[in-house]
């Protein structure tokens, strides 16, 4: 039996994957996050807002320089449907 794959979460305090290094959420983590909320859209926004401003504040903690702009693309652009991206 082999073991289960490690799910895609985000390390802290550098909110990169833990399984594959990438910034968090990752293309795996974002599939399985709208897996996840599927039927609740507003409530997973709602959670990656939250997510987003920790990401932010942890940033500003190491000493970084975010880009507010730039975390609202990684942690929300990304879910909004497809016809509303084009």
């Amino acid at each position: 039996m082999s073991p289960r794959p490690r799910p895609h979460h985000a390390g802290l305090p550098h909110w990169r994957c833990t399984r594959c290094g990438a910034h968090w959420p990752c293309s795996a983590a974002r599939l399985s996050l709208l897996s996840r909320w599927h039927g609740d859209r507003v409530g997973m926004l709602l959670m990656l807002t939250t997510l987003t401003r920790e990401a932010f504040v942890d940033a500003l903690k190491l000493g970084l320089r975010p880009d507010p702009a730039v975390y609202v693309a990684r942690f929300l652009e990304w879910t909004r449907p497809r016809s509303e991206a084009d």
